[in-house]
């Protein structure tokens, strides 16, 4: 009988001996590659610009479009889609906007743009998500060496704009307040009565990750969510679909259940 062949995690995999010239080098290589991939990426965002830009004004022409796209957006109608007076409110909406800063656009302004409204004085909403640092380190191509370690936990300060209502009536802030703690597991988080949608906009936090995913997938392509061509769970279940391949026929129908659902009516 042939011995069995031992299985690859059976044994840990050690990095080989090399020089310390040699590792010096594959330092280098690896700096270079990633230089060389943000360039690229930060390059799109800034190309794109001057389409947001006319691409919005089109998209004005359309009544509500931003609410009806927000409505088919997984992370806002799980997190903030329990409230009808935030519906009403939205309804004001008439662009969103997200301002890309320089030389690292990984920071950015969120920007929500109101008509005149019984419910605030604001005309701009905003949520900005700044580098607590200025980059640093030798620039190559325009990328720092701090921006290759960058983590949006650690490297990232948030503040918001704050919001002043008209009177306390409509305050919905105060009506739907923000729970006192949001730590704890995504699932949780999801399930947690977050208050009023508004409070994103009052507070200095944003346990919830929302910003970024309404700065990177929904505004960049709002127009699939308003069409109602991408699945309100998409984003929850990409996450989950490792897990899931285990063992699918044992968890399918709990998966099911632990879906986030809509909870908001339609505008």
């Amino acid at each position: 009988m042939s011995k069995k062949r031992a299985s690859p995690g059976d044994d840990e995999i050690k990095p080989p001996e090399i020089s310390e010239a040699h590792s010096k080098l594959l330092t280098e290589l690896e700096d270079e590659h990633s230089r060389l991939v943000i360039a690229d990426q930060f390059a799109s965002l800034y190309k794109l610009i001057p389409f947001y830009k006319k691409r919005n004004e089109s998209l004005k022409t359309i009544d509500k479009f931003w609410l009806r796209a927000l409505q088919n957006h997984g992370a806002f109608v799980s997190l903030y889609g329990n409230h009808t007076e935030d519906l009403e409110a939205l309804k004001y909406l008439e662009n969103m906007w997200v301002e890309r800063f320089e030389p690292d656009p990984r920071a950015f302004r969120l920007e929500m743009h109101f008509k005149e409204n019984p419910f605030f004085t604001n005309t701009v909403l905003s949520k900005t998500y700044s580098l607590k640092t200025p980059p640093s380190g030798a620039v190559i191509n325009g990328i720092y060496e701090s921006m290759l370690k960058f983590n949006p936990d650690l490297d990232l300060v948030i503040s918001s704009s704050g919001i002043s209502w008209r009177n306390d009536k409509v305050n919905l802030c105060k009506k739907f307040p923000a729970p006192k703690s949001l730590a704890g597991e995504e699932d949780e988080l999801m399930d947690a009565d977050l208050g009023s949608f508004f409070n994103f906009f009052d507070t200095n936090t944003d346990e919830s990750d929302l910003g970024p995913a309404l700065a990177s997938d929904f505004f960049s392509e709002p127009i699939p969510f308003f069409k109602g061509e991408i699945d309100d769970d998409e984003s929850f279940d990409e996450d989950e679909d490792d897990d899931d391949s285990i063992d699918e026929d044992s968890d399918a129908e709990e998966i099911d259940l632990e879906r986030p659902k809509k909870r908001a009516k339609r505008a």
